[in-house]
């Protein structure tokens, strides 16, 4: 089980059970039961950074910042993140962000760039930061827990008053079966002191819920213990109407677009990303549960693999109602940018988000929304044209290449032993056969 407690956390449930109905508690009560939900950790500590992912501000709002391919261009052997990235920092501290989403191909080779990496990236940045592996993050630090996948509730408000504190602490004892020194009994007990101490006049419920996936291990696939953690969310999702307070907003990060792959509407758009070799399990055991949670939640699917040729940083597609597929990756070029998910509170309809972008060299962008599917097929293969002001420095650095003058001399010497250098040679001319009017016994 793994059960780290979160920071005055109680991330809440929300169908009445057993213990809530013995002591006629609000279906907020539910928390224990989430507490003890196999493998969902209610505290994340970021791998890089070391930050811990913290509740909302006073007014509930919470902001998700969401990028990747922070390695910038393919060509980069820097061993630094991307330029367009770095040279923002100061600005991305400054957005207020409680969370960073990498969506992938966070470095170019991870063992090697590490150090570079703590130094200009992690160590500066000022909210914890998660990735979801792509290909070039293959054995980072990325601390994976065992099942591949961070799975966290986020956007923390406050929601219980101390009348509910002491319920919570009278149905405390009253687990039927449950010794007190049991693990769970001393968890419980731990976040109502947490909890107390923080605020005498509230407890926590979330906002939503945010699951980061490691697909590249499994070629795209969802393992059983992925499924199984797509599944916690189902239940938890499950009947979310009867609670207005609780989040119904659920974040899922991975680097592969798999939702692309065998949909005729989004795969010829992304023919430059990374692909599994023998297809996903997408269609038949991952769609049925996004399902199941958009009857009640909206999921957003969030990916980081667009090639190269992509027209722009942003793909936002609404797939099916209350199911989003978004992608977001830079590539240091003038198109980069990060997304922005503003999460806020709404007691009338529950919580809502407000996507918003930002550009990472100053270019002014359409609203997120507007980089859909047809925008891409509109967009998709046109060039921004050449920029003829680069023209001295692309034949500076191509002739300073060693690479260019083997090129070149290859060629020469391939040339030398072609029929047309060879008539032209010092020797051809004897060599060569007379033109026939010239001939013995020729005639016209």
């Amino acid at each position: 089980m793994n059960l780290q407690l979160g920071h005055r956390l109680q991330a809440t449930g929300h169908k009445q059970c057993p213990v809530a109905k013995r002591i006629s508690l609000w279906p907020a009560a539910c928390s224990l039961w989430l507490l003890v939900v196999p493998s969902i950790a209610l505290a994340q500590r970021s791998p890089f950074n070391g930050l811990e992912v913290l509740p909302a501000d006073s007014t509930g709002h919470y902001r998700i910042l969401i990028g990747g391919h922070f390695h910038g261009e393919s060509t980069n052997r820097s061993g630094y993140p991307a330029a367009t990235l770095l040279a923002n920092l100061d600005t991305i501290n400054k957005l207020g962000a409680n969370l960073f989403l990498s969506t992938g191909d966070l470095f170019m080779d991870p063992v090697n760039d590490l150090p570079r990496y703590q130094r200009s990236l992690f160590g500066k940045l000022k909210m914890p930061l998660f990735n979801a592996p792509g290909n070039h993050d293959l054995g980072s630090v990325s601390n994976l827990p065992a099942s591949g996948a961070y799975s966290f509730p986020i956007g923390y408000m406050p929601a219980l008053s101390s009348n509910g504190l002491e319920h919570i602490r009278n149905g405390l004892a009253h687990l039927s079966g449950s010794p007190q020194d049991t693990v769970f009994q001393r968890a419980a007990r731990r976040l109502f002191e947490e909890a107390h101490a923080f605020d005498r006049d509230s407890l926590w419920v979330v906002l939503g819920a945010c699951v980061v996936l490691d697909l590249e291990s499994s070629d795209g696939t969802l393992t059983p213990r992925l499924l199984k953690e797509l599944d916690v969310w189902v239940q938890w999702f499950d009947g979310g109407s009867d609670t207005p307070h609780i989040g119904n907003n659920l974040f899922i990060i991975s680097h592969r677009p798999i939702w692309a792959e065998d949909d005729p509407q989004y795969s010829p758009l992304f023919k430059d990303n990374t692909r599994s070799l023998t297809g996903t399990n997408f269609q038949k055991d991952v769609y049925p549960l996004l399902e199941k949670i958009a009857e009640h939640a909206h999921v957003y699917w969030i990916s980081g693999s667009l090639g190269g040729s992509a027209p722009s940083s942003i793909f936002f597609q609404e797939h099916a109602k209350n199911i989003t597929y978004i992608q977001c990756a830079i590539r240091d070029e003038p198109r980069d940018a990060l997304l922005i998910a503003d999460v806020y509170p709404d007691p009338g309809s529950g919580p809502g988000v407000k996507w918003s972008s930002f550009s990472l060299t100053g270019q002014k962008l359409l609203e997120p929304e507007a980089y859909n599917a047809a925008w891409w097929r509109e967009h998709i293969g046109k060039s921004e044209g050449f920029n003829w002001r680069l023209l001295p420095y692309l034949v500076k650095t191509t002739a300073l290449r060693k690479e260019f003058w083997w090129g070149v001399l290859g060629g020469v010497g391939a040339d030398a032993h072609s029929p047309a250098v060879s008539a032209l040679s010092p020797n051809a001319s004897s060599r060569r056969p007379a033109p026939p009017e010239f001939r013995p016994g020729w005639r016209g």
